[in-house]
């Protein structure tokens, strides 16, 4: 086996942990949506007292898409086809033209939580592996003075392995962005990956803006960026597979505007085309590089070797890591 077979081998599947797959004021109470990520294909739906809920699509009964018809009646999805009704834990609690309902027939749960207005969905690498950490929240989240995340949602074609890589890639800050990190590191400890850096951004309209930011990964597929600069600012980096070749991606800020005074509107809207812009930066590069299994690296570059060691104990057995 080459090394990059056997380091293909080591990210064989999906990674274990939270992920979003989508925005809470987008799903209103009764909303039913057809999903698929993970190479599967599930449903969303939010039941009538507000909980957003996520199973496999196919009816156990004769394979009907419970997202492509499927209506909330109360806690419970029913299925398009033969009315077949589930409850939020997939278990099958209606039939209604049969006198006892089948004792095995259910659709696999997927538990799912919301947290700072987004709505994340726990993937297990392997069958058994419950959520072992929780999503943070975000303090400033819904307060006076901050704006939503405004995000946007792009699919790219890629491995979500190369997206984390840039939480240690030191080097690209400069040619890809025009940013300049004086001060770099890393720090990894259990799911969670952080990059700190202080430097100077060089924006497209002109100017210099010192920063000093830190960019935390919680688990695989969420990070959150705090910036200390001009204006300070909180930004989203979400991407969950939706294949083993497709990714989706959802970039965002939470901007804090209490001491813009005129013009707040225009001003949110080129603070985030600029982000947006700078991450089609890095998508041009994913989208067309080959991954090198065995890179040569240099003495300025970021601690890669590490920031993978850490990424692949998302693909390894929960038991092993502890988490």
């Amino acid at each position: 086996m080459t090394a990059a077979e056997k380091e293909e081998e080591l990210f064989r599947g999906y990674p274990r942990g939270w992920f979003v797959i989508g925005v809470s004021k987008e799903l209103g109470p009764g909303d039913v949506r057809p999903i698929r990520y993970f190479g599967r294909e599930m449903v969303l739906y939010r039941s009538e007292s507000g909980k957003a809920v996520v199973h496999d699509a196919f009816c156990p009964h004769l394979g009907a898409h419970l997202g492509h018809g499927g209506k909330v009646v109360g806690e419970s999805i029913v299925c398009p086809f033969h009315a077949w009704r589930f409850d939020e834990t997939g278990k099958c609690v209606e039939v209604p033209y049969a006198k006892r309902v089948p004792p095995r027939a259910c659709v696999e749960n997927n538990p799912v939580v919301e947290q700072n207005g987004l709505i994340f969905v726990w993937n297990a690498h392997a069958e058994g592996e419950e959520p072992t950490w929780q999503i943070p929240e975000i303090p400033e989240y819904g307060t006076e003075g901050w704006t939503d995340w405004g995000s946007e949602l792009i699919e790219i074609q890629t491995h979500p392995k190369e997206i984390v890589e840039n939480l240690a890639d030191k080097g690209h800050f400069g040619p890809v962005h025009g940013t300049w990190a004086n001060e770099f590191g890393n720090e990894f400890k259990g799911h969670i990956g952080i990059q700190r850096v202080k430097g100077v951004a060089y924006p497209r309209g002109g100017g210099e803006d010192p920063f000093e930011l830190q960019s935390t990964y919680y688990g695989p597929g969420y990070m959150l960026t705090e910036m200390q600069s001009v204006l300070p600012n909180i930004m989203l980096l979400c991407h969950t597979p939706v294949d083993e070749n497709k990714v989706h991606v959802r970039i965002g800020a939470m901007i804090d505007i209490s001491n813009v005074k005129e013009g707040k509107d225009s001003f949110i809207e080129g603070y985030r085309q600029n982000i947006i812009v700078g991450f089609k930066e890095d998508i041009a590069i994913w989208e067309n590089k080959k991954y090198r299994a065995r890179p040569i690296l240099c003495d300025g570059d970021g601690d890669i070797g590490g920031l993978r060691r850490w990424y692949q104990k998302f693909y390894m057995s929960q038991a092993e890591v502890g988490y």
